[in-house]
């Protein structure tokens, strides 16, 4: 019997992204051919390194090395006070100035339209530059204006791109999501933290509807690290890894009895 197309969906998490690193790991190692990547935000960065042919090894050790430093470039303006700039300048360096039709591993990423909310999804052109609008934080990050138009965060609009995974030919969508598994109230600390947990709430009416509609969702527990938080990468990626690690026989089972006829079995997992 011919196996389902296998897709994977990584949500956005800011620095929390590294996580899906672990993800990637666990299916990689069990031998999960995934067929095709969409990725959000944080999820857009690590999506791309994996459908670039980039090792799992090597993805661990830029994750490892990342630090806002290399990420933002503090530019005053009416719009933000920080250049997106050094994300797309972070990705060419990583992975090359590559174009999505370049790309080992089929890959979408996913960005919203500043003016009409309107989710924007990239699947030809430059990679990097769609990786820099799809994680550019409205009120911290710059837009990032495109053919006329402006994009900012895709979290806004897809959070957990599964709708996009399954567009993309995937029969089988396995979805990473690093929302908090316990979203109760924190009170924000600073004007970045206020920020993040604005665009968290925007997110939070827009990925329960991707939720049921993946096949399974893997929700690895980092509620302990701060959205800004790369010092605990290698903690991190190995929440993801053992999250999906003990879930794997489960995943596989379901994945080959879905038999390719479009089952939604939705499966929360809160890698506790």
């Amino acid at each position: 019997m011919k196996l389902p197309s296998f897709g994977l969906a990584l949500s956005g998490g800011t620095a929390k992204s590294v996580t899906h690193v672990g993800v990637v790991k666990a299916l990689v190692e069990a031998g999960i051919p995934i067929s095709y990547v969409a990725g959000t935000s944080g999820g857009s960065i690590v999506g791309t390194m994996y459908a670039s042919g980039m090792p799992i090894s090597t993805m661990e050790a830029v994750a490892t090395n990342m630090s806002w430093r290399k990420l933002v470039s503090i530019r005053l303006t009416r719009l933000g006070f920080i250049s997106s700039q050094r994300i797309e300048d972070f990705v060419v360096e990583t992975i090359g100035n590559l174009h999505f039709e370049d790309l080992a591993v089929p890959c979408a990423v996913v960005a919203t339209n500043l003016v009409t909310g309107e989710t924007k999804v990239f699947r030809s052109g430059p990679v990097a530059r769609a990786v820099r609008a799809s994680c550019s934080i409205p009120q911290i990050y710059l837009p990032v204006e495109l053919d006329g138009e402006y994009f900012v965060d895709g979290g806004l609009s897809q959070y957990l791109p599964v709708e996009t995974a399954q567009e993309m030919g995937a029969e089988f969508v396995l979805a990473s999501h690093l929302a908090p598994v316990d979203p109760s109230y924190r009170r924000p600390q600073n004007i970045l933290q206020l920020v993040v947990q604005v665009t968290g709430l925007m997110a939070r009416k827009n990925f329960p509807i991707s939720e049921a509609k993946a096949d399974y969702v893997v929700h690895p527990n980092v509620d302990a690290y701060s959205s800004f938080d790369f010092d605990h990468a290698a903690e991190m990626i190995e929440i993801g890894y053992d999250a999906t690690r003990r879930v794997i026989n489960d995943l596989k089972e379901k994945w080959e009895r879905s038999g390719g006829l479009g089952q939604r079995i939705v499966r929360k997992l809160a890698g506790e």
